[in-house]
């Protein structure tokens, strides 16, 4: 399984490049179930540079977040009970108790982002806190997974036998 991701992300790296991930990251961030880490990661074992990718994967990131903030806003708690019936009120919690850290601790943890970003345009959240923290979040996220990827994805890759 994990050679067949390595190849699936070598395609798309070789094909789609940094705008490959760029669209991950902006459709993850609302309604894409593919973690950005996902590519990041095998992507920068396979030589795209950490620093431009985690870069353009934050701006893609926060993109999207705000597609989804909108998108909570103007469809409101009814699509969101629809797309996310497991989460909804959990998320609600939290953005109660932690207010726009609750943005920041989805945005940087393998937590959904994107329930996160529905809600907190379902519930209002002031836009420059919400942006501010899925910056801070995506890229902190996007960097840890850019550089583990870097470091230690081609000693990895030797362990699974993939040439690289």
């Amino acid at each position: 399984m994990l050679n067949e991701l390595i190849a699936f992300v070598e395609v798309f790296v070789a094909d789609y490049g940094l705008f490959g991930a760029f669209l991950v990251a902006v459709t993850e961030s609302f309604i894409l179930p593919i973690p950005t880490a996902v590519i990041i990661t095998p992507a920068t074992a396979l030589g795209i540079d950490p620093l431009v990718i985690t870069i353009v994967a934050t701006i893609g990131s926060v993109i999207g977040a705000f597609i989804g903030y909108f998108l909570g806003e103007k469809l409101g708690r009814p699509v969101a009970e629809k797309r996310f019936p497991k989460y909804l009120t959990r998320v609600e919690g939290w953005f109660q108790k932690y207010g726009s850290w609750a943005v920041f601790i989805a945005a940087f943890t393998p937590i959904p982002f994107k329930v996160f970003t529905w809600v907190g345009g379902i519930m209002k959240i002031d836009k420059k806190h919400f942006f501010l923290a899925s910056i801070a979040g995506r890229f902190l996220q996007f960097l840890i997974a850019a550089y583990v990827g870097s470091l230690l994805g081609p000693w990895f890759f030797s362990l699974l036998g993939y040439p690289v």
